[in-house]
């Protein structure tokens, strides 16, 4: 299956699940300084390119305060950070300010523990705070990703660039309610 970059919708924020994380696990905000961290965390979660060194300070270097307030780390009982999400957003998606779920990554030797759903539930409720929509960047190699996604209401953005051909593929490996809503 190729990988291709596909773009999701949520257009409300309405009902967004309440998931706990497991024992042993929670969630704290990111800290000043903190950028080599969720470097780290990108850069082992990552399986589809190179993540480079000034990556963080080239997505959120214009923004860093608000990094403190949108941007979360997943962590152990003992303080080690194994994931990282952020509650961002997308000023002018077809002329209107979305929130959107960005860089959302679980260290490798954490995943598959449950803890992308507990992360996705704490964020998308900051961006509820903030945003009426949600939109993110993904693509079809991330098939657990986009379960999980469609799992909190996002929706194949069907006017996107490739989407026909991306979601049809990913529908034929990824039984999904709402893919059959959308005809895939």
């Amino acid at each position: 299956m190729k990988n291709i970059g596909v773009r999701m919708l949520r257009e409300h924020m309405e009902n967004i699940s309440d998931v706990p994380f497991p024992e042993g696990y929670s969630v704290r905000n990111f800290r000043p300084g903190e950028g080599h961290i969720w470097t780290w965390i990108q850069r082992a979660a990552e399986t589809f390119f190179e993540i480079k060194d000034d990556l963080f300070q080239q997505e959120f270097g214009k923004n860093l305060p608000a990094m403190e307030d949108r941007s979360f780390f997943v962590i152990t009982d003992d303080g080690e950070e194994v994931g990282t999400i952020t509650a961002w957003w997308n000023p002018n998606l077809r002329g209107k300010e979305w929130g959107m779920i960005h860089w959302v990554a679980i260290h490798p030797d954490y995943q598959g523990r449950g803890l992308a759903k507990p992360a996705m539930s704490v964020t998308m409720k900051r961006l509820k705070q903030s945003h009426d929509r949600a939109v993110l960047g993904t693509s079809t190699g991330r098939i657990i990703a986009i379960k999980v996604y469609l799992d909190f209401g996002f929706c194949p953005d069907v006017e996107a660039e490739n989407s026909q051909e991306a979601w049809t593929e990913l529908a034929s490996v990824l039984a999904h309610p709402t893919l059959e809503e959308y005809g895939f």
